[in-house]
């Protein structure tokens, strides 16, 4: 009988195990995103979610991300593969429910394409000339900042981004870590100088600061009181720290955070693996959310939380500043320090941070379309590899090409909201916890010869952390689903919405969870279609899920 591996067309993937030690938990932290994740919790959860403690739901979205991070981090450990939990899943669970769980990241990281190259220039590029021009009386300056915030700057230059990108990618993965490397380098002195701005400034500096720059702007005497004084008569209310408001939000913080395993997607090309992938993930994750909070609580002590919850209410009242979105914390900074220079660096900084979820997106991605072609599902040309780069250079073309099509819809269409896929990413974490919990009964063998064989109290150390992520995910999902601004804020408490609105139509959010609910099943749809015509060629698909796949 011929073995697992001989089920491949080739030996070897043609993948290089080129990612170290920091450029693995570099690449972890990137994908958290720092930036944007502090940028959403000071923006929405102190203008929409009265109540909200941002230091406790920083901490609370740690507790819940971190027995997912755990549960990937040991199976990425026992399957040192590219493809994450297409692996994880497909060898523990079987191939249907390991398609569906990856073909879920797979679809979803396609539509998010168009999130962060948008963000790149709406919180980007936009602010960074916005705050030059405004603080060196260049119109010019000012008027560059606004053109990248319309939906055709931000669509150009998201374009720009996608293709230099996947041009960096298809050249080598250590070109792409040697960069990164060097940008998560400024990007940290960015919010380093945010810090010492904050640590060296006040309260009563910061709003002199801004009225000088903004006032000539809006026309006004005392822009600051105004934004204030607006938002207030629009609906805009602080209240006392409530559990329930400070829980509700991590849904803007859990949307970065659970993605500090993001290194699971790419583990055939990590150095070690076995070793780096067990605490490169859940330290990503505390060292974001450690950083997140120190320095949420110096521009909260600076800027004051009444402030920022103003400025994020600004665009979606009364438009007092006259800007499509809320003012990110570093151009809030840059005014907070007075010099052109500081802004430059800062606004330059934040610009890395802003689309620090794509490259992880497409990478992950590629990988997942390059572990559907080595088994089967997809063309073999998914599984084509450079011989030059090491390269999966055609999988990467359909993720650039996808999440350039994403970009052009989430720039222009309201009703794409930023929430609603994290749903579905929760059902594939629901399920590759389960596989952890499996895995020591399921594949014994495996389980026993993999570093991660521990028992506490008899029991499999990975299963009891299976379980435990189970738990938390169920929160997590309870949460989105009860969010307002979700985009699929079906529930109220533990009971469900009316589903039509009055028109009778259904409502949004309902629509949007539905398609949601939508992406969790096409995966199986994709592997029964690839499944009956491989046996019309006489190729039994199933047979290639009997071992991990190649090197």
């Amino acid at each position: 009988m011929a073995s697992g591996r001989d089920l491949y067309q080739r030996q070897a993937t043609g993948l290089v195990r080129e990612a170290g030690t920091w450029s693995t938990l570099v690449y972890n932290i990137n994908f958290v995103s720092i930036g944007l994740m502090m940028m959403f919790a000071l923006q929405l959860e102190t203008a929409f979610y009265p109540g909200g403690n941002l230091t406790g739901s920083y901490l609370l979205a740690l507790a819940i991300v971190l027995p997912t991070s755990l549960v990937f981090a040991m199976l990425a450990a026992a399957m040192p593969r590219s493809g994450g939990d297409y692996v994880y899943v497909s060898r523990i669970l079987g191939p249907r429910l390991g398609m569906m769980s990856s073909w879920i990241n797979t679809v979803w990281w396609f539509i998010y394409g168009g999130v962060p190259s948008a963000f790149f220039a709406r919180y980007g590029l936009g602010p960074l000339f916005r705050s030059l021009g405004l603080m060196g009386g260049n119109s010019t300056l000012l008027d560059i900042g606004n053109w990248f915030v319309t939906p055709e700057g931000t669509i150009i230059t998201g374009l720009v981004l996608l293709a230099a990108l996947v041009t960096v990618f298809s050249l080598g993965l250590n070109v792409y870590f040697r960069i990164q490397n060097v940008l998560f380098g400024i990007a940290l002195i960015g919010l380093g100088l945010i810090a010492l701005v904050m640590l060296t400034g006040s309260g009563q500096t910061f709003v002199e600061s801004f009225n000088r720059f903004w006032d000539p702007a809006t026309g006004l005497t005392g822009t600051h009181a105004a934004v204030i004084a607006t938002a207030v008569s629009d609906g805009f209310g602080e209240a006392p720290t409530d559990f329930y408001w400070t829980l509700i939000p991590i849904t803007w913080i859990y949307l970065e955070l659970v993605f500090n395993q993001s290194s699971a997607y790419i583990g055939g090309e990590i150095k070690r693996a076995s070793r780096i992938q067990l605490w490169s993930m859940p330290i990503a994750a505390v060292v974001s959310v450690g950083v997140a909070i120190v320095l949420t609580a110096l521009i909260s002590g600076t800027v004051g939380t009444t402030f920022l919850g103003a400025v994020g209410w600004d665009p979606y009242g009364s438009n007092v500043l006259g800007q499509p979105y809320p003012l990110p914390f570093s151009e809030l900074a840059a005014y907070a320090s007075g010099n052109l220079l500081v802004a430059l660096i800062v606004g330059v900084g934040f610009v890395f941070w802003s689309y620090t979820w794509l490259p992880g997106q497409i990478l992950n991605a590629s990988r997942n379309l390059l572990a559907y072609g080595l088994d089967g599902i997809l063309p073999a040309r998914f599984a084509s590899v450079s011989d030059r780069y090491h390269t999966p250079v055609f999988s990467l073309a359909v993720v650039g090409a996808m999440s350039a099509l994403a970009l052009s819809v989430y720039a222009t269409n309201p009703d794409f909201t930023t929430l609603v896929g994290i749903i579905a990413f929760i059902v594939s974490f629901m399920l590759v916890s389960i596989a952890a919990i499996a895995f020591p009964y399921r594949r014994p063998a495996m389980w026993e010869s993999s570093p991660i064989a521990w028992r506490a109290g008899g029991l499999p150390v990975i299963s009891i952390v299976g379980g435990l992520s189970l738990v938390a995910l169920a929160v997590a999902m309870w949460a989105y689903l009860n969010d307002p601004l979700s985009g699929v804020n079906i529930l109220d408490g533990f009971a469900l919405k009316p589903l039509t609105g009055e028109d009778g139509n259904l409502t949004k959010d309902v629509v949007r969870f539905l398609i949601a609910a939508g992406t969790v099943v096409s995966g199986l749809v994709i592997f029964e279609v690839s499944r009956i015509i491989r046996a019309g060629r006489g190729v039994k698909l199933e047979a290639s899920y009997r071992e991990i796949p190649v090197e």
